[in-house]
């Protein structure tokens, strides 16, 4: 009996970096045997909106796929914050879109995002462990899109014990 062997390697990388004008540059690509594809966006700060962005597929499975680069250009005047995952599935996805370009750029939202969560953090983790608890609610209070967002958040999670889901 021959055995078959499946190799698969998925390599994704994003970065979010400060552009001297103050705003920020996000890019995203994923590299993997069938697909390959990059965006890259730039975030007017503070209003967060996306004031350009592009993309390429190199190499794509599916045809629909390989010619929708073309749909990063509606994304420019969309702002990263809520509703942001419906606008940009609706846009570049669907029947004539490409989910895995739709990926991609909330990946790079998702780098804007934590572009402006990461400081508050470690302030938070250099206090002492008695004064946390009451900071990260403070912390999640004024970020209410990070509730159930991750484990750290999620409604068992011991930074969450005593704070109601209703006070958002």
């Amino acid at each position: 009996m021959r055995e078959l062997i499946l190799s698969y390697v998925r390599n994704k990388h994003c970065t979010v970096v400060d552009r001297p004008d103050g705003s920020l540059l996000a890019r995203a690509s994923v590299e993997e045997k069938f697909f390959s594809a990059r965006v890259e966006m730039v975030v007017a700060v503070p209003g967060l909106e996306i004031s350009s962005a592009e993309a390429a597929i190199e190499r794509c499975f599916a045809g629909r796929c390989r010619e929708s680069a073309d749909l990063a250009l509606k994304v420019p005047g969309l702002r990263v914050g809520p509703g942001i995952i419906k606008l940009v599935n609706s846009l570049l996805g669907g029947p004539k879109g490409c989910p895995r370009l739709a990926e991609l750029v909330l990946e790079c939202c998702e780098q804007v995002i934590l572009r402006f969560t990461v400081e508050p953090l470690r302030f938070i983790l250099e206090k002492e462990e008695k004064d946390r608890i009451e900071a990260f609610k403070v912390f999640l209070r004024q970020n209410p899109r990070l509730v159930n967002s991750c484990i750290a958040f999620c409604d068992t999670s011991p930074l969450r014990e005593g704070v109601d889901i209703e006070e958002f």
